[in-house]
């Protein structure tokens, strides 16, 4: 299809609207690595790949000297077929899943681009037309506010932070997200590992009095015996995240019954094929499967979400789309959410977005 002939990178930060609080961390704008790849013929792709130290172990500045590293070994090369594309940046180095995501996503941008498809189309077609948004409700003193803001604008779907307070305080949140809700809309609650042991436990047998649809990474990743244990103790089903990076670790975490299902990352598993091969078994084992980007993604990444919920074989714990939470965007046409729901970019081939150059130059900084 192409020969790789250029590949640059950049470091963007867009201000959100309000600050996100998760467990650890208070986010008040992103700080993503833009990776542009160019072609033999001309063409570009674009890929990104956010800051994510507890999901990855990569920084920013850290996936642009990993990319310059990776460069040697990419320019010149023949992508034939999509296929091919995984095991091209495998090769590159070893590790490193965030900044092989970035290039693989750019390289899927420019395969559609060439065969003038949208990527949910080379990817093996729509099986749905659209899925829920979910909304975080993540602190501060207005989010029972915006709450209310969302169920106005037609969102079904929230997901609560949790992890950040004293576990009673985070169960009083929860009953008044509920309260809120009035079990009309789906309700989750996110720990991002930030519970011991304990506090784990005490949310978790709350979870039915509360009426949560999931309960997602209670305990640090690799503290499998105490997913179990909570997986025991709740009601609702319990979701894995920062403790699955591999198809090995799903495995483990099903025949364990330490999660009875996961979130799904590019940044995780490294591209497009290694995301999809997650979701294929998580969707034979039986697994609730939710698809994430991480706080916060550009409508680069957002795209390529957005494209995803599109064509994988099942997405049953919704999906979360973080570029809703950014000030402004680096697009003309950001990614769009209607009544609640993900709309899918398909003015243009590819991942169906344009960059302005303006606001790319204006959220620019020194990779230095």
């Amino acid at each position: 299809m192409f020969k790789i002939k250029k590949i640059e990178t950049f470091i963007i930060q867009v201000p959100l609207h309000v600050p996100l609080k998760m467990s650890g961390v208070s986010i008040e704008h992103c700080d993503n690595m833009v990776v542009k790849v160019s072609a033999d013929n001309g063409m570009v792709g674009w890929g990104e790949a956010p800051y994510a130290p507890f999901f990855n172990g990569e920084i920013t500045r850290g996936m642009i000297a990993v990319v310059d590293f990776m460069k040697e070994r990419l320019i010149d090369v023949e992508v034939k077929n999509i296929d091919e594309i995984k095991d091209i940046l495998a090769v590159t180095i070893y590790g490193n899943s965030g900044a092989k995501s970035a290039i693989d996503m750019a390289l899927h941008d420019l395969s559609g681009k060439i065969l003038n498809k949208p990527l949910y189309d080379i990817l093996g077609g729509s099986k749905r037309e659209k899925v829920p948004m979910i909304w975080l409700v993540a602190g501060g003193e207005d989010e029972f506010k915006l709450l209310k803001e969302r169920i106005d604008l037609g969102f079904v779907s929230f997901k609560l932070k949790v992890g950040t307070n004293e576990v009673k305080k985070d169960i009083e949140r929860a009953y008044e997200a509920q309260k809120i809700l009035d079990h009309n809309y789906t309700l989750s609650a996110d720990a991002n590992q930030g519970f011991n042991r304990e506090d784990a436990l005490t949310f978790s047998s709350k979870t039915g009095d509360i009426g949560l649809d999931f309960f997602e990474q209670p305990v640090n990743g690799k503290d499998i015996d105490s997913m179990i244990e909570c997986n025991v103790k709740s009601y609702a089903p319990i979701g894995v995240d920062e403790g699955i990076h591999n198809i090995d670790d799903i495995k483990k975490h099903h025949d364990l019954k330490a999660a009875n299902g996961g979130s799904l990352k590019m940044i995780k598993f490294g591209g497009v094929s290694q995301l999809f091969e997650a979701a294929n078994l998580m969707h034979s084992l039986g697994m609730h499967i939710n698809l994430a980007g991480k706080a916060a993604n550009t409508s680069i990444g957002s795209a390529a979400i957005a494209h995803f919920t599109r064509s994988l074989p099942s997405l049953d714990w919704d999906a979360s789309l973080s570029s809703q939470y950014l000030a402004d965007d680096i697009v003309y046409d950001p990614v769009q959410v209607s009544e609640g729901h993900i709309i899918t970019p398909e003015d243009g081939p590819g991942l169906g977005i344009v960059i302005d150059q303006e606001k790319f130059k204006k959220y620019t900084v020194s990779a230095k």
